[in-house]
């Protein structure tokens, strides 16, 4: 059977799903990461999959005189050179992959082929930028032309991989027309999928989701994202909660995730937008529940048990937590945003432009008001995920990709 090594800086992240198929169907397959937990240049082997992963880590951190525009590169760099050593490690053990796929942007793959010059490479490409920016505006100080000059500098690491990569894989036809025509034709889009089955049909022994202070028979709204920032909307969602809250005294919300940012500019060391949600809004906190990152099983449980749950975005990256609703059967309000309705058909949800006020608010309301037509809306989501979006018919299709680039032509970067 081939071989096939993932690499990504966190674990299990998109490919955890994909490596543990791949070892079940005979792969030999090793996920190399920069995750804790995972001791550097050693392999550890994950009992319950009998997936091996490799650690690997930067001997440095980027050097605080490097350009501003170049230290994403200069990051992208020690990424590349940790693994590459702990790659040069593996090979010495005997290890030697058909096919080294790399999450690309961080550099860890980059120079993966340099240790194995003979091995097919795959960048998993999420996002390229252009300028202007698609995603939001910058909040920025500097000169259109210093935006512009960064943005294009943003992308070298993305070059630095592309310059080896015999096919580039994307999970979105939004993702991949962000990229350049001569880049589109080279790209193939699979989706990661959704475990569809456990998000409607909970294991044994997994409960149903309670929480203190949130009654059984109250309506529920969730937003459960990674982080609290406006590239998924958050500050809207928040405004327009306290608004919902003050016309009906029955309905909790429950957030789950980080008071962080993922996406965008940071605020000022001490400040959050959760912070800033809470100091603007008069919320009655009895009930707003935050939960901070949930475990995957109470997380599934909280989608099962929602009435109305909130996913917002701007153009950008897709959440996976949007599918996972989707599979859940959830009512569902979501952004009239392009990567939105590239997966949501337009009768499976309340479609809003969240930047107006007034707009979520009313669109929860509407789901609330009538849950008939809120179940069949979030019945329908969930048919189209289980046609479209589920693991078991996509992760054959990305093992069928993966024999192709490896049996198929010889790309440019060999």
């Amino acid at each position: 059977m081939p071989s096939i090594l993932f690499v990504h800086e966190n674990f299990p992240a998109q490919f955890g799903g994909i490596a543990g198929y791949l070892v079940a169907r005979g792969w030999d397959v090793v996920f190399a990461t920069a995750a804790d937990g995972f001791p550097r240049d050693r392999v550890t082997r994950i009992a319950a999959s009998g997936l091996r992963v490799l650690g690997y880590g930067r001997h440095r951190d980027v050097d605080k005189a490097t350009h501003r525009y170049l230290r994403g590169t200069e990051r992208a760099v020690l990424n590349g050179q940790g693994l590459a050593r702990a790659a040069i490690a593996l090979r010495q053990q005997g290890f030697a992959p058909d096919l080294v796929v790399a999450h690309s942007g961080w550099g860890s793959g980059s120079f993966a082929r340099v240790v194995w010059p003979k091995a097919r490479f795959v960048p998993y490409l999420e996002w390229w930028y252009n300028y202007p920016p698609v995603d939001m505006e910058s909040e920025s100080t500097d000169s259109a032309e210093d935006r512009h000059a960064a943005t294009l500098c943003r992308n070298l690491p993305f070059l630095l991989d592309l310059q080896a990569a015999d096919a580039i894989l994307v999970p979105t036809t939004f993702q991949r027309d962000q990229l350049p025509d001569w880049l589109q034709a080279r790209t193939t889009v699979i989706h990661d999928g959704v475990d569809i089955d456990a998000l409607v049909r909970p294991p044994p022994g997994e409960p149903p989701f309670t929480l203190e202070g949130l009654p059984d028979t109250a309506p529920l709204v969730t937003y459960a994202t990674r982080g609290m920032e406006p590239m998924r909307g958050f500050p809207e969602f928040m405004a327009d909660l306290a608004r919902l809250q003050a016309e009906d005294e029955t309905v909790h919300a429950v957030v789950a995730g980080e008071d962080s940012v993922h996406y965008g500019g940071r605020l000022p060391e001490g400040e959050s937008w959760k912070a800033r949600a809470l100091a603007a809004h008069g919320f009655d906190m009895t009930r707003l529940h935050f939960t901070g990152r949930l475990p995957a099983g109470r997380y599934r449980a909280l989608l099962r048990r929602s009435d109305a749950h909130v996913y917002l975005t701007r153009p950008f990256v897709l959440s996976w937590s949007l599918l996972d609703a989707m599979a859940a059967a959830c009512p569902m309000v979501v952004s009239d945003t392009a990567p939105v309705r590239e997966v949501v058909p337009p009768d499976a949800a309340r479609f809003v432009e969240f930047q107006t006020p007034g707009e979520i608010a009313s669109g929860i309301a509407a789901l609330l008001a009538d849950r008939a037509a809120a179940r069949t809306l979030g019945a329908r989501a969930r048919a189209h995920a289980v046609a479209h979006y589920a693991q078991g018919d996509l992760y054959p299709k990305r093992e069928a990709f993966f024999r192709a680039v490896i049996g198929g032509p010889v790309g440019s970067g060999q």
